[in-house]
């Protein structure tokens, strides 16, 4: 097995003794969580919604759903991305567990997570009204992505703001996200209609393209 479990006793970390040895060992991996941490997880989809944000009464953003008729009177296009790997829920479900097993005995098992599908590159294409489709640059300040929680969670979250060029950056390579929110806020005094397209490739020859409904804005 390629994964490695640090166990962190209290606030130090120790060596396994014999008896813990016998205690962890009856938490046994299965077969398909061994597979996935011996592989790397993968990535499922890619669901896209529209969202608004918000602030909280302690002063941190919330995001929510939106309909998408809503941004006609925002000041900003907010698209939510999902990245759904149904491998990387059974990791951390099972950590859970095992964690939850350990709590009184002050255990705490960390972990980490392998990827086999890694972000190549993001592509943000804007059409305007008639026009046609056009590339947004990648250090563009007109659009910017934001990790958020779940748009369904109502958590708050502090805001980290990153260009398309430094979110390929952050994670080319090396993993993929979980949750993302798209800022786009070229506000103009008279309204236009938006279509964006968004192209997120990976390796292993994977790539998504997603496409908004048009958008008053």
């Amino acid at each position: 097995m390629k994964h490695l479990l640090k166990i962190f006793v209290l606030s130090f970390i120790v060596f396994w003794s014999c008896s813990e040895d016998k205690e962890l060992s009856e938490v046994e991996d299965t077969a398909d969580i061994t597979a996935i941490l011996d592989n790397g997880v993968t990535l499922d989809s890619i669901s896209l919604d529209y969202a608004t944000m918000y602030t909280s009464s302690d002063g941190f953003p919330v995001i929510a759903p939106t309909p998408v008729a809503q941004f006609s009177d925002a000041n900003e296009i907010l698209l939510y991305f999902d990245f759904v790997s149904s491998s990387r829920d059974a990791v951390v479900q099972y950590y859970e567990d095992l964690n939850e097993a350990y709590l009184e005995q002050g255990i705490v098992v960390d972990y980490g997570m392998p990827y086999d599908d890694k972000l190549e590159g993001m592509v943000v294409e804007v059409k305007k009204n008639t026009d046609e489709f056009r590339v947004l640059e990648e250090d563009t300040e007109q659009l910017t992505l934001i990790p958020s929680p779940e748009i369904n969670s109502q958590h708050t979250f502090a805001k980290y703001e990153f260009t398309i060029q430094e979110f390929n950056l952050r994670y080319a390579d090396r993993s993929f996200p979980e949750y993302y929110v798209l800022s786009f806020d070229e506000k103009e005094p008279v309204s236009h209609t938006y279509v964006f397209r968004i192209t997120f490739t990976f390796t292993n020859a994977k790539a998504f393209v997603l496409t908004t409904r048009p958008i008053a804005f």
